[in-house]
């Protein structure tokens, strides 16, 4: 990434004091065509072929450090989501990344709107996109951006490891003053090992507040998520794996394979009131990628166990496979071009309504681009 350096200095003062600050960011955007179809016992429901332009999260940041001794220095940054089509969700500042903090031999304390490490567990999902059938989006959902303190560790022999906490009071802000909701504070750990191109994620979240088990008492969700890759030598060769429970609903998990097209003979498919208990779910993916000169063809396949409600056991969202394959071209370090296709589709035995069972199927075919500065 280049990075742009621009030196400000207070010229008004008597003596000379300056900071540098680093701006750089990305624009990214992708022309998408795709399709879903649900299948039951009464036939199938087919969506129209959507063809829309998209902006695929698109942001500008601004960070810097000042040396306050010889082993601590003040550091921070500013990154806010931006968009080329005008989108209003990317108008507030700071809604990215951003944070004020010391950095050290002892490590990086920091606070601010942070990833946690399950939000950065993504290097096996290569690829741009905005529908889940063109990328691992299944895998990745649940890494959380949020206001937290997060220390990360300095190496030791090629071993790193983090932990943040999102408070309370952040979680529930109105709430803050009386208590009486649960608690939906969030704590992650995460532990990372890297060696002559090889690196090893783990990471573990617990997120308070996030259902209702069967004797109707408030549990945390459980996510635990590994992602172990080569990358070196032109080769990339991935794997992970992923394990939640109680992080969303059965309804709310179907969703992310419909991509809004939830209605099958005139029922919502996810408002079905026997899909709000929560599931239990696993998922992995490989991906494997080779350049060529300025030329990376990469594929990836993923498989997700079904998904079982976690008071009842009952089987509520079938196993899913996918498939996404694509290239990928350099005109420069910084500016790329990216073209790619992806068929997603969960398992027959999936409860679409109450007296009806079924598929879904998702396809789609990108062509995008990416500039970054």
């Amino acid at each position: 990434m280049k990075k742009i350096l621009i030196t400000l200095t207070a010229a008004a003062l008597p003596f000379a004091a300056s900071a540098e600050v680093v701006l750089y960011g990305q624009v990214k955007s992708t022309i998408t065509s795709g399709q879903v179809k649900i299948k039951g016992s009464e036939g199938t429901e087919k969506s129209a072929t959507a063809t829309r332009i998209n902006d695929n999260t698109s942001r500008i940041g601004f960070k810097g450090n000042e040396k306050l001794s010889d082993d601590l220095k003040a550091i921070w940054q500013i990154e806010q989501r931006t968009s080329i089509l005008g989108e209003s969700n990317s108008q507030s500042f700071g809604n990215r990344d951003s944070f004020i903090g010391l950095e050290g031999k002892f490590g990086k304390v920091r606070v601010g709107n942070m990833n946690n490490m399950l939000n950065e567990m993504d290097t096996i999902d290569p690829w741009l996109y905005k529908t889940n059938a063109m990328g691992l989006g299944i895998n990745t959902r649940t890494g959380v951006r949020t206001t937290s303190v997060r220390y990360d560790s300095p190496s030791f022999g090629g071993f790193k490891f983090n932990a943040s906490y999102a408070p309370r009071d952040n979680r529930n802000p109105d709430d803050k003053y009386k208590h009486e909701q649960p608690s939906k504070e969030q704590y992650t750990a995460g532990l990372t090992y890297e060696n002559s191109g090889f690196t090893t994620n783990l990471a573990y979240g617990h997120y308070k507040g996030a259902y209702t088990d069967k004797n109707g008492k408030t549990k945390a969700a459980q996510i635990a998520k590994i992602e172990s890759y080569y990358d070196k030598n032109n080769l990339f060769v991935g794997v992970g794996a992923q394990y939640t429970k109680g992080h969303e609903s059965a309804n709310k998990y179907l969703g992310y394979f419909t991509d809004d097209f939830n209605t099958y003979k005139g029922t919502d498919i996810t408002a079905d009131a026997g899909k709000n208990e929560a599931v239990k779910v696993a998922d992995a993916a490989v991906t494997v990628g080779y350049t060529f000169s300025n030329l990376t063809p990469r594929l990836t396949y993923a498989h997700g166990w079904a998904a079982k409600g976690v008071n009842s056991g009952e089987k509520l969202v079938d196993k899913f496979d996918q498939v996404v394959v694509g290239t990928s071209y350099k005109f420069s370090k910084r500016t790329l071009m990216l073209a790619h296709a992806g068929y997603m589709k969960l398992g027959s035995k999936t409860r679409l309504t109450p007296t009806q069972t079924g598929s879904v199927e998702q396809k789609a075919v990108s062509l995008g681009m990416v500039h970054k500065f």
